[in-house]
């Protein structure tokens, strides 16, 4: 019953890492663009600053659900390496469930505030304003996505503890 769910979910997850893949190719090309006019052509552009930062933060969010789908993270172990495996199984299960609650508590704020910045017409002020919501929905995208990625997680039976704890989850 849950399968198509998932299906969209995890399709949705590997297009937010493509179009990540693109806000970093953004970031590449708006930089290089910029240095070249401004030092050689002594022409610097109005929109390459606003391009590489709106890039950055769209794709950090853009990518985040993969990173937590593949356990990507930057995460300290040894304490769960070195607990017996009966024990680090449900280490790693509170542990996925703090994510999801974190998760899940920052997609909400973030949500809110999307509301908020659509009903009070709020805008970025920038060299040319725009609607705020047009970047901030992204990071309650990736907040949201990664939120269900640690809901997924919590399926006691999948979560395999090994010798090297790593809390690997089929």
């Amino acid at each position: 019953m849950l399968r198509p769910f998932l299906w969209v979910h995890d399709r949705l997850t590997d297009l937010g890492f493509q179009l990540g893949k693109l806000c970093l190719a953004i970031i590449l090309v708006s930089y290089c663009y910029e240095v070249v006019a401004r030092y050689l052509f002594n022409a610097p552009t109005w929109w390459a600053d606003e391009a590489v930062s709106y890039s950055l933060c769209i794709g950090c969010f853009l990518m985040m659900p993969h990173v937590t789908r593949e356990k990507g993270h930057v995460a300290v172990t040894f304490l769960l390496e070195m607990i017996p495996a009966e024990k680090a199984k449900p280490a790693h299960w509170v542990i996925y469930l703090i994510g999801f609650l974190v998760c899940a508590a920052a997609t909400w704020i973030n949500l809110d505030e999307n509301i908020r910045q659509i009903v009070n017409d709020v805008h970025m002020m920038k060299v040319k304003p725009f609607p705020k919501y047009y970047i901030s929905v992204f990071i309650t995208f990736g907040f949201g996505m990664s939120a269900l990625h640690y809901l997924r997680m919590l399926d006691y039976r999948k979560i395999k503890v090994t010798a090297a704890s790593s809390g690997a989850y089929e």
